[in-house]
């Protein structure tokens, strides 16, 4: 699928908010990187949205669509935004209907998990899959389904949060009140907490702050045992999770995303590993486990491209 027309690519995350024209998924100019924390309400964000779409519009005026993909609950069809995770303010605005009213374009609204998805759909990992769960590894964990060559939203607009599937009965209650999600184990922070735990157990010191995914692939990589194991361990429970999704919907293909996924075949290996010990042959014997190719820009690219296909 390939559409040549340009139109303005938004990726709006809990912390800034990042911006591009697109067209046939390459990012031509990115815009003025907007943060989030800023701004109190979402009035403000959205008057600094404005601002930045007019600036790109000023240089790009065959501009003809905004697509955003936004962390939360949203309506892709009627345009309306339920409620943002870790975004104070954001309940149930008419966010397309402004768009359309200030700027005169077609717009469109989607979660960034399937923005993401469909970026790597069309242009990236997944192209040429025809069924793919596509995950993306951050402070939280998103999943975006494509079905049947097509992305799927549920009955509700909602499906693909794999982040709050249970990897473990008894375990802790997530945000949702799911005991053991997924997320509970491999979200950035958990993830940290778990590491700086295991190098306590082992009389080493070592701050959240040089936890972080970066830190401690950089340490995997120069052969700490410490942070070998621990991204096994993290691998096992997303290859857990995702295990059950391979049995739920036999996919092609599995793209690994977000920050977590920079880690690369130190979280990739035991992903794949753990869904092979627990599918049959006839599920994995062909499932391509890879990494996304788009990076930061899938969101901003996917979001483009389903404003694009709007009426």
């Amino acid at each position: 699928m390939s559409n040549s027309a340009k139109a303005i690519g938004i990726d709006f995350g809990g912390t800034t908010i990042k911006s591009a024209v697109v067209q046939d998924g390459a990012v031509l100019e990115r815009g003025e990187v907007i943060h989030t924390t800023a701004q109190t309400t979402a009035e403000g964000i959205i008057g600094e949205l404005l601002r930045v779409i007019a600036a790109m519009r000023a240089a790009h005026t065959e501009i003809e669509a905004i697509g955003i993909g936004l962390p939360g609950f949203v309506d892709s069809v009627t345009g309306i935004v339920h409620e943002l995770t870790n975004v104070q303010g954001w309940r149930e605005v008419a966010l397309v209907a402004l768009l359309r009213e200030k700027t005169g374009l077609r717009a469109a609204i989607e979660n960034d998990a399937n923005a993401m998805a469909y970026g790597e759909f069309l242009h990236g990992a997944a192209k040429g899959a025809r069924n793919a769960i596509c995950v993306t590894l951050g402070t939280g964990v998103g999943g975006g389904l494509i079905l049947d060559g097509r992305l799927y939203r549920g009955s509700r607009l909602a499906a693909g949060e794999i982040g709050h599937m249970s990897i473990d009965s008894h375990g802790p209650r997530g945000v949702y009140g799911t005991p053991g999600d997924l997320e509970t184990y491999v979200g950035n922070r958990q993830i940290a907490e778990r590491a700086a735990r295991l190098y306590k157990a082992s009389r080493q010191q070592r701050t959240l702050e040089k936890c972080t995914p970066a830190e401690l692939a950089a340490l995997a990589n120069g052969g700490d045992h410490i942070a070998i194991a621990l991204w096994d361990a993290i691998g096992t429970d997303i290859g857990a999770a995702l295990a059950d999704g391979v049995w739920l919907l036999n996919p092609d293909t599995i793209v690994i995303g977000g920050g977590i996924a920079a880690a690369g075949d130190i979280i990739i290996d035991p992903i794949r590993r753990t869904i092979c010990e627990r599918t049959s042959t006839l599920f994995h014997e062909q499932l391509k486990v890879v990494p996304a190719t788009l990076g930061n820009d899938a969101g901003i690219i996917g979001a483009a491209a389903l404003a694009l296909e709007t009426k």
